[in-house]
């Protein structure tokens, strides 16, 4: 009987490498980096001049991915982003979980509290030549209104691209359709007759209700290096609701490309 086993196991070990040569040959995986003169987020300043690694590892439209974002200020965040999306037919659904240092005490990242640091986002969309279009909510983790609420804060985010002078470009719109999380803080001011009185003040993670918090374009041009085409961009985004605007330079590495 040993013997017999022994005998399939050798016949069955072409096949099974052969298999596996044809599973790893479904696998394509990415790893890249953008850096970035300013870290800006959803209409959102999240830091200075930053570097923002990315890998991914895609498997019949399963997509596993690790991002993150590391600033050269002291100030800024450390942030490490872990996502799974799967995509079909240009439909896209799947989950995120973003962890950001500076807001649990010794930024200890397996720990997991609905008030630490970890938030889970969910997303779904649709993307073709012409458009995407995306839609993006946080289900779990540090998302509260000022009353103490889950926020369950939500972004759109609708994209066109276009070719103009051999160059790429985005426009890109996003907007907030109801309330998001809020942080309630109590802020000094003079009034009119020169009194100090306190006001009530809050900082909300995209806007105090619908509003359009991102208006951008972005230019793409690749240059070519000889070894590789680097893609280099310069962006202007703006934030309408906090009427801010930024104007953002970056380069994306592809290491192994």
């Amino acid at each position: 009987m040993n013997l017999l086993r022994r005998i399939v196991a050798v016949m069955l070990l072409p096949v099974m490498g052969q298999t596996l040569a044809n599973a790893q040959e479904q696998f394509t995986g990415n790893v890249e980096a953008d850096i970035v003169s300013q870290y800006v987020w959803r209409g959102l300043e999240k830091g200075g001049f930053s570097i923002q690694p990315k890998a991914s590892l895609s498997w019949q439209g399963l997509s596993l991915m690790f991002m993150g974002s590391t600033g050269f200020r002291s100030t800024d965040a450390k942030e490490i982003n872990l996502g799974l999306q799967y995509s079909r037919w240009g439909f896209n659904i799947g989950v995120t979980d973003y962890w950001v240092t500076g807001i649990e005490e010794n930024d200890l990242y397996f720990h997991y509290e609905k008030k630490g640091a970890h938030q889970l986002e969910g997303n779904i969309g649709f993307t073709c030549d012409y458009f995407k279009l995306q839609a993006y909510t946080f289900f779990w983790g540090n998302d509260f209104k000022t009353n103490g609420k889950q926020a369950y804060s939500t972004y759109i985010e609708l994209g066109v691209p276009f070719q103009i002078g051999g160059i790429d470009w985005l426009v890109t719109a996003g907007m907030t359709p109801f309330e998001s999380a809020g942080t309630s803080y109590i802020k000094q001011a003079l009034s009119d007759r020169g009194n100090v009185v306190q006001l009530e003040k809050a900082d909300y993670t995209y806007a105090e209700g619908p509003s359009c918090v991102l208006a951008s374009l972005r230019a793409t041009k690749k240059l070519d290096m000889g070894f590789a085409q680097i893609p280099v961009f310069a962006e202007f985004n703006a934030n309408p609701y906090l009427q801010k605007a930024y104007m953002i330079f970056g380069v994306t590495i592809t290491p192994f490309q």
